[in-house]
């Protein structure tokens, strides 16, 4: 009985935890890659130039970073060229800001591409 008690303890805060952990993501633009940090540590980088498209639509099959308990009105979905799942979803506390820094983020690496002669990148 005290094994069975513990252990539901144990589940419950290890589940407390990943929530506070969860809470404390936060998404960063640099120059060439979005972020997702924790602590400011790195966790996952994808490149800008990889990026195919930002919306607000979910698909089934995406790859998810939430850092709310309730993610349905602050989803950013991008669709990226490659990897095994071609969509990538955040949830920035401004859905709409973030999304035109990105899609200006996006802009500029774009027109480096094709200052520098490497027009691979587009954009829709």
């Amino acid at each position: 009985m005290k094994l069975m008690v513990f252990g539901l303890l144990g589940a419950a805060a290890l589940a407390g935890l990943l929530v506070a952990l969860a809470s404390r993501l936060r998404y960063v633009l640099t120059g060439r890659h979005l972020k997702v940090t924790l602590f400011g540590l790195c966790l996952r980088r994808i490149r800008l130039t990889d990026i195919d498209s930002v919306s607000k639509r979910q698909a089934h099959w995406a790859e998810k970073w939430f850092n709310t308990l309730k993610p349905s009105h602050r989803m950013l979905v991008i669709r990226r060229r490659r990897g095994w799942f071609k969509e990538f979803i955040i949830t920035p506390k401004n859905r709409y800001v973030f999304k035109a820094e990105l899609e200006q983020a996006l802009a500029k690496v774009k027109a480096e591409g094709e200052k520098h002669g490497k027009p691979d990148f587009q954009p829709n």
